[in-house]
């Protein structure tokens, strides 16, 4: 009765501060509460569950470069239409998707009329059809690998992060330029490290997306130039925050935000020839404890077929690819032999 009083607007803000579990259960309390969450104006601020997953893809061997952007839902009817030929955007001769972060897609826009390879960057949000473009870097010559980080409840601004190769460090990376929606500029800084401390190279994994954006800061996976891989961490004034070691010392894993907590998943030999894919969750980020969540054999996986040591070698990376685990709910996706069949 309480709640019926209350207007709209006032229940959307107080809607808008809970998890998205709890939102989804308060469909049920009535049709004029459902009518309210599910309206389209209200999908700003009320907090939302993964959708799909954009992919592009070339039929053209020769210029693969020049893709086609679909979308695979995961939501079936519920998920809201999107305009994968960008024709929102300014008139372009090819778009390129770099990352994709709570709704807002980060991508190259190439002009119509630019010559050569000269783009600019855009962010946009498919869903609302808004976009805006991004000033020059102020160290373009650099190839750097981008990152977008976005978090709606907490700003309703975005951070674009380049990681920028050294050369010196045969294409590791060892430096970062930000760009933020707030001061609308970039800031460029070299990684700054305390005395006696390893250096940092940042290493992409197999092109896979392996950095995300977590209490305000971006978690990329790492190497350091004599010890083990671990997680670095930058945050949005390019200033390293802190590093921790990945869980068991697991090469080369996965990992992804997922109810409130980071997530690192990874295949590992087990007793004789058994392949295992196990799933640690660090639920206390200021310990930096991880704590082994999930494991499963390969037999279950992989329909029944139990995947050996040295047949995991042959699949992955080229063959198997780890694509999301989902942020609400204990969904693992990924794609899987030569047709990227998505499971």
């Amino acid at each position: 009765m309480a709640a019926e009083r209350l207007a709209d607007d006032l229940l959307i803000e107080i809607l808008s501060r809970i998890p998205l579990r709890s939102v989804c259960h308060l469909k049920c309390v009535s049709k004029d509460w459902l009518s309210l969450i599910d309206h389209p104006d209200h999908r700003r601020k009320l907090p939302q569950t993964l959708a799909g997953f954009f992919y592009t893809r070339s039929d053209n061997a020769e210029l693969p470069m020049e893709t086609e952007v679909r979308l695979t839902s995961v939501l079936g009817k519920n998920c809201p239409p999107i305009d994968t030929l960008f024709a929102f955007l300014p008139s372009h001769r090819r778009i390129d998707l770099l990352d994709c972060c709570n709704g807002l897609l980060l991508s190259r826009w190439y002009d119509v009329s630019a010559l050569g390879d000269e783009f600019c960057y855009i962010v946009c949000s498919p869903a609302m059809k808004e976009w805006v473009s991004l000033p020059d870097r102020s160290h373009e010559n650099k190839v750097g690998i981008e990152r977008l980080g976005f978090d709606l409840t907490v700003s309703s601004h975005f951070y674009v992060f380049v990681l920028l190769e050294d050369v010196n460090f045969n294409d590791y990376l060892a430096e970062v330029e930000v760009y933020s929606s707030e001061t609308r500029r970039w800031i460029y800084k070299e990684i700054d490290y305390p005395a006696g401390s390893t250096i940092l190279l940042f290493l992409p994994f197999f092109g896979q997306s392996t950095a995300l954006f977590l209490n305000g800061c971006l978690h990329f996976y790492s190497n350091g130039k004599r010890s083990p891989f671990f997680i670095g961490v930058v945050d949005t004034v390019g200033e390293t925050s802190m590093n921790f070691h990945i869980p068991a010392h697991l090469n080369k894993g996965f990992i992804q935000h997922s109810q409130d907590c980071l997530h690192y998943a990874k295949f590992e030999r087990g007793e004789g020839d058994v392949v295992r894919r196990v799933l640690y969750v660090l639920d206390d980020y200021d310990r930096k404890e991880w704590k082994l969540k999930h494991s499963v054999e390969t037999s279950d996986i992989f329909g029944g077929t139990n995947v050996t040591d040295s047949d995991l070698f042959a699949i992955h990376p080229v063959d198997f690819r780890w694509v999301a685990i989902h942020p609400d709910y204990k969904l693992i996706f990924f794609t899987v032999e030569t047709d990227s069949t998505l499971m």
